[in-house]
């Protein structure tokens, strides 16, 4: 694995730990939505999902860790798209800042959008 750290491009690795640090942003946006209710057990497991991939794209953003990465991405992206529509502007997760959802979203688009570059600049 070591030897795969050195051959990643400087610009790759470049653009992977831009990622990491939109999907820790990402935990902690989660984090900060925890309270006391059940949702927050869904929102601390989805904390836990952004750390193996800001970990990966830190170290090694090769293809397949920015396929995941995406797919991750667009599934979280698809559930607070659903969780944003149903509750119409209303507080979520327990009365949270509906803001920190759409914090949420943004991080999650600009890693898709990292996602895509990164598959663009690929040979």
């Amino acid at each position: 694995m070591t030897a795969a750290v050195l051959t990643t491009r400087p610009r790759a690795l470049a653009l992977g730990r831009v990622a990491a640090g939109l999907a820790l942003a990402s935990a902690l946006v989660h984090l900060l939505l925890l309270d006391s209710s059940l949702g927050s057990v869904a929102m601390l497991g989805m904390a836990a999902a952004c750390l193996p991939c800001a970990w990966h794209l830190w170290r090694n953003p090769t293809g397949p860790v920015w396929r995941f990465t995406a797919l991750v991405d667009a599934a979280m992206l698809v559930l607070h798209a659903q969780m944003l529509g149903e509750s119409s502007g209303h507080a979520h997760h327990g009365g949270a800042s509906p803001s920190l959802m759409w914090l949420g979203l943004a991080l999650v688009g600009g890693q898709l959008a990292l996602a895509g570059a990164a598959a663009v600049r690929r040979p």
